[in-house]
């Protein structure tokens, strides 16, 4: 079955101005949605701890908020995922240190309490890798049980000995054991499963950041070694702003829908996306890179802008099944896999549409302009071919120019002059 006419000749590549005027305003606006509003950040790159419970009576998201309360946190923290019959809630607290305060200073008064006012030298605590607090204490060596019966009161605390000497570590109750205890002693008789923790440090959160960012621009830069190996250096710019096109637009459509209220966090999953995209979109963008090449070896003496769109026709049928068929899964997912893979198959959609759009509008007609650059590459990298030639052939000499002294010509008009020569060598011989 053919989706897609044999005769079928839309004029894409004439279309290609308004197109990528279109595109130039998008992507200038995805970009500037992107520094200056930003997309609302997920634990992942910001740090904090998520955690997902779920009850196994219907609770409502009002009396969840308001056995929280006392914890003093936002309304915005605590969220209802899937379906109301699921009862399934996910609270996230970005703040790594919050109600670390009070942990510390019942630590402290507890060992102070048991060992001495001046008992405690030095303590610091570390929010990177958890709730985790050093302390230097001053005297003999004290064993580590001893220090377990001073903290027998506190719950969740565990105790081992530090790297150096005279030195403790203490592990402090996580913020979920705290969430736990109050929702236990505010929702009384309910029963409740906790399904995950999360926690990340901020600064690698920091980093997380980092290294996704590059792992898309280092993507980027090996495309455009990877085409212009494969093809040639004036298909390369094309599928590099093509890919950075996608990329950007997808972004920037994110950063519009939080601003319309449905929000999705930019974490791990959407780098991931994000990735997929680049991958997805270089596919489309090398089959009808392959086609315009062969088209190119098989109709030398056609003009190359007519070229390029018979090939984008030639490969339509092809970029709609696959779009059509790739983005029918990424719905089922969107629709029937639940919050955990929402963002990433949204992401994915997305990119199915900005990829098949820039493949044709953008790749494509890239090679259009590139090709009217290379003389004036051409010029600027090899200016010595005029000089040669004018050295070669000093002006009033009366003499002809031969082939070789004429790089710059093409072999067709060299073989045209060399023909013209031996015609004017033959009648002078026949006078």
């Amino acid at each position: 079955m053919q989706l897609i006419r044999p005769d079928t000749n839309f004029d894409f590549t004439g279309k290609r101005k308004y197109a990528v005027a279109i595109s130039a305003v998008m992507v200038i606006a995805s970009l500037l949605l992107f520094f200056v509003k930003g997309p609302t950040w997920g634990i992942d790159f910001t740090g904090g701890t998520e955690i997902r419970l779920q009850f196994t009576e219907p609770t409502d998201i009002g009396e969840l908020r308001s056995a929280l309360g006392e914890l003093n946190l936002g309304t915005d923290a605590v969220q209802q995922i899937g379906t109301v019959d699921e009862n399934e809630f996910v609270i996230r607290i970005q703040d790594t240190t919050y109600g670390s305060d009070e942990v510390q200073q019942q630590v402290v008064q507890a060992l102070e309490s048991a060992f001495g006012a001046q008992w405690i030298k030095e303590r610091s605590f570390d929010a990177q890798v958890g709730a985790r607090m050093t302390i230097r204490y001053d005297g003999p060596t004290v064993p580590v049980a001893s220090i377990e019966r001073a903290l027998a009161s506190m719950d969740g605390v565990r105790i081992r000995e530090g790297l150096d000497e005279n030195t403790v570590t203490i592990d402090l109750p996580g913020l979920s054991a705290k969430i736990e205890a109050a929702i236990g002693a505010e929702l009384q008789g309910r029963t409740f499963e906790v399904r995950n923790v999360e926690s990340v440090g901020p600064k690698v959160g920091g980093e997380l950041r980092q290294q996704g960012m590059l792992a898309i621009l280092a993507t980027l830069a090996m495309i455009l070694v990877y085409v212009a190996f494969r093809f040639k250096l004036a298909f390369a710019p094309g599928a590099v702003l093509a890919t950075f096109h996608d990329v950007s637009l997808t972004v920037g459509a994110f950063v519009l829908l939080d601003m319309v209220g449905w929000t999705h966090e930019f974490n791990l999953s959407m780098i991931g996306a994000l990735l997929t995209i680049v991958g997805y979109s270089l596919n489309d963008t090398i089959v009808v890179y392959d086609r315009i090449r062969e088209n190119m070896e098989r109709y030398r003496r056609r003009d190359l802008e007519a070229l390029i769109n018979t090939s984008i026709n030639e490969t339509l049928g092809r970029t709609i099944a696959t779009s059509f068929t790739t983005g029918l899964a990424m719905t089922a997912f969107l629709v029937l896999g639940g919050p955990v893979i929402e963002t990433f198959a949204l992401a994915i959609i997305m990119g199915i549409v900005f990829g098949s759009y820039s493949t044709i509008y953008i790749a494509a007609p890239v090679i259009l302009i590139m090709e009217d650059l290379r003389p004036r590459f051409d010029r600027l990298f090899a200016p010595s071919s005029a000089n040669a030639v004018a050295v070669a052939t000093p002006t009033g000499s009366g003499e002809t120019p031969s082939a070789e002294s004429t790089p710059e010509l093409s072999a067709s008009e060299q073989r045209r002059r060399e023909r013209q020569a031996r015609r004017s060598g033959q009648q002078g011989e026949g006078e």
